[in-house]
C-alpha cells in the first residue's frame, strides 16, 4: 500500500512498539561431510545458491548464471562465492543466448556422498533442433564445493517443452534416495503439462531411477515439496494456472508413496507455496499465495492474500483452513492494489522456539505520497508460529526503512520477490534470504537476515550483497534471484 514517509527513529518506534504484545574457493572442508542440505561443500554451515538467468555469458544474453555463496558462522560470506554457467569446465552444455540457465534451483544429496547437489534449470535449453526444449542438470557436491555436472535425461525434447519449468527435489518415495519432481510441456493436446517423477538415485555417469509422469491438470505447474502427512516420505503441492487461462488453477495435493505420488486433495487457487510445521504438531502446514489483485484473478482479494491449510496424519485437513490479508487484524499495514502480498513464501523457524514461522513477500508495496510517493519498493512480512497456528501477534514488517536492515526504501526495488528460509549460520534458527529484483535497476540484490529472538531477525547482523559482489555483471535484467535454493 502507499504508506506516509517516516523518519528512521519513527518507523524504528513503530517497528519495536509491533513486537511487544519474527569468485573465491569455498573454505576448508570438515573431514567428513555434514549431510545437511545445502551444504556443498560438507563444512557443516548450509549455502545458499542464487539463480541469475539473464546473465550475459559469452557475449551471450540472457545465457544464465547460478552465483553459489557460501555460508560459515556468521552467515553468507560474498566473498566466498563461485559461479557457475554452461561455460563452466565440466558442466554439460554451452552458454547460448536465451537459455536462462538457473531460472529454476534446487539442492539435495542425489547420490548420497553425503555433500548436497545442485539441480539447474534451464526451460529455454535448445535441444538439437527444438528450441524451448529445456534441460536440468545437476552440479555435484565435494569437499572442494560444487564441481563436474550430469545432465538429467529430458524423456521428451520438443519443441517448447520447456522441460525444468519448475524442480523440486525430496525423498517422494521414503526409500532414502532423493528424487527429482520436474515440470514440462508433453506432445498431449490438452491437458499438455506434466511432471516427471525421476527417481534416485542418480550417478555421475548420468543413471537415475525409473522415471513416472503426472498430470495435474494445471498450466505451467510449480511445485513445492515438503512433509505434511509426518511420515517419512516428502508430499508435492502443485501451484499454476487454468488450462489454457490467465486465472489461478485450484492446487493439487500429491502424497508421497512407496510407489511413486498419489494425488490425494485438491486445495485451493494459489500461485505460490510453502511448507513447514507452524504449529509444532509434527505435521507440515501449506501455505498459499494470491498476489493477484480481483481486477485479474477471481480468486484474489485487494493487495493479495495468503491461506494455511493445517496438516494431518492424512494430508491437508479440509477443514482447518485460514485465510490472511494485510487487512486481517494485526497483520502489519493495510491492502492496496498492487502490494503483492503471497507473491513469495518461506517457513523457517527464524526464533528457534520450534514453531515454524512464515515470510511473505510483498514486492509490489509502496510508500508515501503524491511527491514523496516511493512506488513498489516492497516489504516483507513476518508471522509467528504458535501451538494454535499461525498468530499475528508479534508480527514484524519488513522493509529496506527497518531498524538493522541495510540500504533504503526506493522505487521499483521490489524487496521481497523471492525468499529462502535455512539456517546458514548452524545457530538452531532459520535465515532469511531475500531479494530485491529491481535494486540499483537492472542488477537486483540479495540480503542475508540472520534469524534471531525476539525480533525474528538480526538488527545488527544483517547484510546486503548486489551481483558485482559474486563475480556477475550488473546487466540481469531483474532477475537476479529469480529462484533461491539451500
Amino acid at each position: 500500500m502507499k504508506h506516509p514517509l517516516r523518519t528512521a527513529p519513527a518507523l524504528a518506534a513503530l517497528v519495536v512498539a509491533g513486537l511487544t504484545p519474527l569468485a573465491l574457493p569455498a573454505g576448508p572442508a570438515s573431514a567428513a561431510p555434514s549431510g545437511l542440505q545445502g551444504d556443498f561443500n560438507g563444512d557443516g554451515y548450509r549455502d545458499v545458491a542464487i539463480g541469475a538467468p539473464a546473465a550475459t555469458v559469452g557475449g551471450k544474453a540472457w545465457a544464465g548464471q547460478v552465483a553459489v555463496v557460501y555460508g560459515g558462522a556468521t552467515g553468507l560470506d560474498p566473498a566466498r562465492h563461485k559461479v557457475i554457467s554452461q561455460n563452466t569446465a565440466g558442466i554439460p552444455g554451452e552458454a547460448e543466448k536465451d537459455d536462462r540457465f538457473g531460472d529454476q534451483v534446487a539442492v539435495a544429496d542425489l547420490n548420497r556422498d553425503g555433500y548436497s547437489d545442485l539441480v539447474v534449470g534451464a526451460q529455454h535449453e535448445k535441444a538439437g533442433s527444438a528450441e524451448d526444449a529445456g534441460t536440468v542438470v545437476v552440479v555435484w557436491g565435494s569437499a572442494a564445493g560444487l564441481s563436474g555436472g550430469t545432465t538429467v535425461k529430458n524423456p521428451q525434447p520438443l519443441y517448447g517443452s520447456y522441460f525444468g519449468l519448475s524442480i523440486a527435489a525430496a525423498d517422494f518415495t521414503g526409500d532414502g534416495k532423493p528424487d527429482l519432481a520436474i515440470s514440462a510441456q508433453s506432445s498431449a493436446a490438452d491437458p499438455a503439462y506434466r511432471i516427471r517423477l525421476v527417481r534416485g538415485p542418480f550417478t555421475r555417469s548420468g543413471a537415475t531411477g525409473s522415471v513416472s509422469s503426472y498430470s495435474p491438470g494445471i498450466d505451467r505447474p510449480v511445485l513445492t515439496a515438503g512433509r505434511v502427512s509426518g511420515d517419512t516420505k516428502a508430499d508435492l503441492v502443485v501451484t499454476g494456472q487454468k488450462p489454457n487461462g490467465d486465472h489461478l488453477a485450484t492446487a493439487v495435493y500429491y502424497k508421497g508413496t512407496a510407489s511413486g505420488l498419489s494425488r490425494a486433495a485438491t486445495l485451493r487457487p494459489a500461485a505460490t507455496a510453502a511448507i513447514g510445521d507452524l504449529d509444532k504438531d509434527g505435521y507440515g502446514d501449506i501455505a498459499l499465495g494470491v498476489p493477484q489483485d480481483p481486477d485479474s484473478e477471481p480468486s484474489a482479494a485487494k493487495g493479495g492474500r495468503i491461506h494455511v491449510i493445517h496438516g494431518t496424519g492424512s494430508g491437508p485437513s479440509a477443514t482447518r483452513r485460514v485465510s490472511y490479508t494485510q487487512n486481517t487484524a494485526g497483520v502489519p499495514d493495510s491492502s492496496e492494489y498492487g502490494d503483492g502480498f503471497g507473491g513469495a513464501l518461506a517457513i523457517g523457524d527464524f526464533d528457534k522456539n520450534g514453531y515454524g514461522d512464515l515470510a511473505v513477500g510483498a514486492s509490489g508495496e509502496s510508500f508515501g505520497d503524491d511527491a514523496d510517493y516511493i512506488s513498489s519498493a516492497g516489504a516483507v512480512t513476518l508471522l509467528r508460529g504458535s501451538a494454535s497456528g499461525l498468530t499475528t501477534t508479534g508480527a514484524v514488517f519488513l522493509t529496506q526503512d527497518s531498524p538493522g536492515v541495510p540500504g533504503t526504501n526506493e522505487s521499483v526495488d521490489n524487496f521481497g520477490a523471492t525468499l529462502l528460509a535455512s539456517d546458514v549460520n548452524r545457530d538452531g534458527r532459520a535465515d532469511l534470504t531475500a531479494i530485491a529484483a529491481q535494486e540499483n535497476d537492472p542488477a537486483g540484490a540479495a540480503w542475508f537476515l540472520p534469524g534471531a529472538a525476539p525480533t525474528l531477525y538480526s538488527t545488527t547482523a544483517s547484510i546486503t550483497f548486489g551481483p558485482t559482489k559474486l563475480g556477475l555483471s550488473t546487466a540481469q535484467g531483474g532477475a537476479f534471484g529469480t529462484d533461491l535454493a539451500g
